[in-house]
């Protein structure tokens, strides 16, 4: 069985970070690896989802999980487009308050939900440094 791939990539301009994972599904069952991210600490501020050439499934499922179990994204990640590039700012529900990342956090980037083998998904993850 083949094996999807993710790679990540961490990139600075100023105080602003983007972690970027270039995600590829397996070639035979479509699952993407489960995938911990590299420590940072700051403030998540948006997360952008692209469809690469060989789309997944529609309404695919994209998590970044701590280690307690919560979706730090706060469920922008549910239900994605498999054509349509999304991009959303990444706040707690019904405020504009930015969630905070220590570095001594474990997050898993997840995506579920795709059955379209050697499915293409570009994420990127922006935050800021400090409080």
């Amino acid at each position: 069985m083949a094996v999807g791939t993710v790679t990540i990539t961490h990139t600075r301009q100023g105080s602003i970070r983007t972690l970027a994972a270039a995600c590829v599904a397996s070639s035979t069952d479509g699952s993407f690896p489960a995938t911990v991210l590299p420590a940072f600490e700051g403030r998540l501020l948006d997360l952008i989802v692209n469809p690469g050439a060989t789309a997944p499934q529609a309404l695919y499922d994209l998590t970044v999980i701590d280690q307690y179990g919560h979706d730090v994204l706060e469920g922008l990640g549910a239900n994605l487009s498999a054509t349509v590039t999304s991009k959303a700012p990444i706040v707690y529900s019904g405020t504009g308050l930015h969630p905070a990342i220590d570095e001594g956090d474990v997050l898993t980037l997840t995506l579920v939900n795709n059955n379209v083998n050697s499915a293409i998904v570009d994420v990127a993850i922006t935050y800021a440094l400090g409080a």
